[in-house]
């Protein structure tokens, strides 16, 4: 069975969109823009309910999900109760603003994903190559090696123009963490989470983040 995608961060709603398209097609168009209600959230259930004509997977995006934006607690039970258990051949995509202000029991049920806003990480190797490379320095403890692979990551190729690649660095490194299986993933995933959840983080902020410093 799928999960249940969580995308929170300035980034969060373009992540939604470019999953969706990745994944197959979007049944209606985003739910919630302009805040959450009863009517949406039941038809997001139906859609959820639904199976699509095809080959491809249909896809509901929802968000934000912040208790600030969901204009009732009746509307966010309504959904919670329908992504405990969904068809696979739907996939639900939500998405928050602030992860911290997303109710508990939607995030537990939810694999969630930091979206900087920095563009699309998976078109750029040398990020993902990096990140690759510091979270296995991280989970083996090899903390020296992270400044040098963070210092190198966020160079400016030649002719072009330094441009900020933090946050992209550490959206994909969680990505990386998804796929793996290692048991101290936990903990390294929640230091980079604090790291990127308020504010565009520093390189030292970055390299903390993936000594476990956060």
């Amino acid at each position: 069975m799928s999960s249940c995608i969580l995308y929170h961060g300035p980034g969060a709603r373009e992540a939604a969109l470019y999953e969706a398209d990745k994944l197959g097609r979007l049944l209606a168009p985003p739910f919630g823009d302009s805040g959450l209600d009863v009517k949406a959230a039941r038809e997001v259930v139906h859609l959820l309910s639904f199976v699509p004509v095809g080959i491809m997977k249909g896809v509901v995006i929802v968000g934000p999900l912040d208790s600030s934006y969901t204009k009732s607690v009746k509307a966010r039970d309504v959904l919670l109760k329908r992504i405990e258990e969904f068809p696979s051949c739907v996939q639900p995509i939500l998405w928050a603003h602030d992860l911290g202000d997303v109710q508990g029991t939607i995030q537990s049920r939810c694999i969630e994903r930091w979206a900087s806003g920095e563009g699309n990480v998976e078109e750029d190797d040398d990020i993902l190559e990096a990140a690759f490379e510091l979270v296995n320095a991280s989970l083996k403890k090899e903390f020296w090696l992270i400044p040098g692979i963070i210092s190198e990551a966020l160079k400016a190729k030649k002719g072009e123009k330094k441009e900020r690649r933090e946050g992209a660095l550490l959206q994909a490194a969680t990505n990386v963490l998804v796929e793996m299986d290692d048991p101290d993933r936990f903990a390294l995933w929640d230091s980079i989470r604090a790291a990127s959840r308020h504010r565009l983080p520093t390189p030292a902020e970055v390299a903390l983040a993936f000594m476990g410093g956060f």
